[in-house]
């Protein structure tokens, strides 16, 4: 008897419940689906714009322009009229902006006020009205910061016009004409806002390859890591029943070495783990056309080694709990906090820095993330992957080594 008919044995009678097995997988795919939907506006170019309701009480040349403008701004979406109930199409108001704030529909919404051009015009005080949810703090924070940045580029305008005229008058000794200098330095100025002198120009440091990102090339390695790490509630639950019933105590009467009857029972999780992996890989390309990457070797390491981590915790868990309750509970808590901590739900670019580093300090989610996005996102090879493939296998050894050394195979 070896390992490897250890392992047989129990990949029979794990398979042999199929509803459970269909689960296995069933369950995944729909949390990957939903959540791809779900956070595909944090992925998706557009999908993501801020919907803002715009009521234009000024109706004037200044006001449309300045409509306009922020209708090319990226990231916004001006919704300047809005669609009764028998299909009218009507013009924003304030009262239907207000409405949608308050139904939670919008977040944010822009009033340019009655006398805005006119106000601009002879450099008189005025200003946009924000109407917002605070309890909306990211959506306002955007809107509230593109207005003030516009704002300024208005309030520059009358004031160079109001500078200008009195310099060239007081040069002229008041001979000039007020009217015609004014007019001309308009002319100049919006001569020169075609051409501005400050620009803001991307550079891209970082090469996505293939269709770039989306929001199944977050989810489907997202989960797929998370999901393995559940292994531990089945794996270790099998671990702890075969000491309960006395299985192991046989098996030591054997010509068999403890660790290869570990790595045999061992065996079915890593290979559960890998069919998984590879089933929600298969079924993020061929049902939603998501990008494998351009290494399908590269791809393979690194299920292999998140695989290999996640069975080897399982050995890990199950040497310090005594009761399948207690796995139970620990290993909930493990995987919940590692999958949110180590990017499982959401990318780690969006969260501090401190928890970045933390993330790589005590999740194998962050390392797994890593390499399935130097291979997805970025189209990179198997030479870029090995950093974060040997410290995952760097995981597994740990967590294997010290599992070997604290499980007892039998009841004490």
């Amino acid at each position: 008897m070896n390992a490897w008919w250890i392992a047989w044995k129990d990949l029979k009678i794990q398979f042999r419940d199929l509803g459970a097995v269909l689960l296995l997988f069933l369950v995944p795919m729909v949390v990957i689906t939903i959540a791809s939907f779900a956070l595909g506006g944090l992925f998706e170019e557009g999908a993501s714009a801020v919907r803002v309701p715009c009521i234009d009480e000024d109706g004037t040349e200044t006001s449309k322009k300045v409509l306009a403008e922020l209708e090319s701004v990226e990231g916004l979406l001006m919704e300047s009229t809005y669609e009764e109930r028998g299909g009218d199409v009507r013009p924003m108001t304030e009262e239907h902006a207000r409405q949608r704030i308050e139904r939670g529909d919008r977040s944010v919404a822009i009033l340019i006020p009655a006398g805005f051009g006119h106000r601009i015009q002879a450099g008189e005080q005025t200003g946009f009205i924000v109407l917002q949810n605070p309890a909306e703090r990211m959506n306002t924070t955007i809107v509230r910061g593109v207005l003030e940045a516009y704002a300024t580029r208005l309030s520059a305008d009358p004031l160079m016009l109001k500078i200008g005229v009195q310099e060239v008058m007081a040069a002229s000794g008041g001979r000039a004409d007020p009217s015609e200098v004014s007019r001309r330095i308009q002319d100049r100025a919006a001569e020169l806002w075609e051409n501005p002198p400050v620009l803001v120009e991307a550079t891209n440091v970082v090469e996505v390859r293939g269709r770039g990102v989306d929001p199944f090339k977050q989810n489907v390695p997202g989960y797929a890591v998370m999901f393995a790490l559940f292994t531990m509630l089945s794996g270790g639950g099998a671990l702890l029943r075969e000491k309960e019933m006395g299985t192991f105590r046989r098996l030591l009467i054997a010509p068999v070495s403890r660790a290869s009857i570990l790595v045999g029972k061992l065996a079915p999780t890593f290979l559960t783990v890998l069919l998984q992996m590879t089933v929600f890989f298969t079924f993020g390309h061929l049902v939603f056309g998501m990008e494998l990457g351009q290494s399908f070797a590269g791809l393979v390491l690194v299920c292999t080694a998140v695989a290999m981590a996640a069975t080897s915790l399982t050995i890990l868990m199950a040497a310090f709990v005594k009761t399948e309750a207690q796995l139970s509970g620990i290993s909930l808590l493990v995987v919940l906090a590692m999958s949110s901590l180590g990017g499982s739900w959401w990318p780690l670019e969006i969260v501090p820095d401190f928890m970045r580093t933390l993330a790589h300090i005590i999740t194998i989610n962050a390392w797994a993330m890593d390499g399935f996005k130097d291979i997805l996102w970025y189209g990179r090879g198997v030479v870029d992957i090995l950093p974060e493939v040997a410290v995952l296998m760097l995981i597994s050894l740990v967590a294997f080594g010290v599992g070997l050394a604290r499980f007892k195979f039998h009841q004490t």
